[in-house]
């Protein structure tokens, strides 16, 4: 037995970001359940996530340049 469907209108470009994030079979449902799960996620969830990554060391360097170059132009 099917679940009652409901038909939406998305912009084209909703559209697309919501088909790129598509896996395996997924239904576009089961993407956007994925998402909606995912935004009530406690975000200690997520510590440690950048621990072996450069991102935040990279983040850090271009803050530092962007305030030294702020401070020249006083």
């Amino acid at each position: 037995m099917h679940e009652a469907m409901k038909t939406i209108t998305l912009r084209d470009e909703t559209y697309h970001s919501l088909l790129v994030l598509k896996e395996g079979g997924d239904s576009f449902s089961d993407v956007i359940d994925r998402l909606i799960n995912r935004k009530n996620r406690d975000i200690r969830e997520y510590a440690g996530a950048l621990r072996d990554s450069t991102v935040l060391d990279d983040l850090h360097m271009f803050t530092k340049k962007m305030r030294s170059s702020g401070r020249a132009r006083i």
